[in-house]
């Protein structure tokens, strides 16, 4: 792998670098638009998406598709049938947000000003991360 990023870069390095890098590269890209731009690649790109489109539409009509879908969304309301807070508004649900934070960072967040949610670990303190104060 070491080996194969190392020829990346050594070629990366040649065509960016060198004026005989840069000729080519151009040359390679007009290539590659005119490979693109050719009538025939283009109509082997149309058929190819529609048979995608064809295909996509039989699966998505399929039988078995149809039933896995019934019973992913029976699934999800039953779930909310069986959860008492299924019959409250979503409004209700924001009042009852926690707040406050236990966390010792959440607490020195807020005296330094910091968003309490960029703390990456909550076992060190927010002194201990980030950029020192200058």
């Amino acid at each position: 792998m070491r080996w194969l990023t190392l020829g990346l870069g050594a070629a990366l390095g040649y065509f960016l670098a060198s004026g005989e890098g840069r000729q080519n590269l151009d040359k390679m890209s007009q290539n590659a638009q005119k490979l693109w731009n050719d009538p025939k690649t283009q109509e082997k790109v149309g058929h190819v998406q529609e048979t995608a489109q064809q295909k996509f539409a039989e699966v998505k009509n399929s039988d078995k598709v149809q039933d896995l879908a019934a019973k992913v969304g029976a699934g999800e309301k039953d779930a909310l049938k069986g959860d008492d807070r299924a019959s409250r508004s979503e409004d209700s649900f924001a009042d009852q947000r926690v707040t406050e934070s236990n966390n010792d960072n959440v607490q020195a967040a807020n005296a330094t000003g910091a968003d309490p949610d960029f703390i990456s670990d909550p076992s060190t303190a927010l002194g201990d991360e980030g950029p020192t104060a200058r």
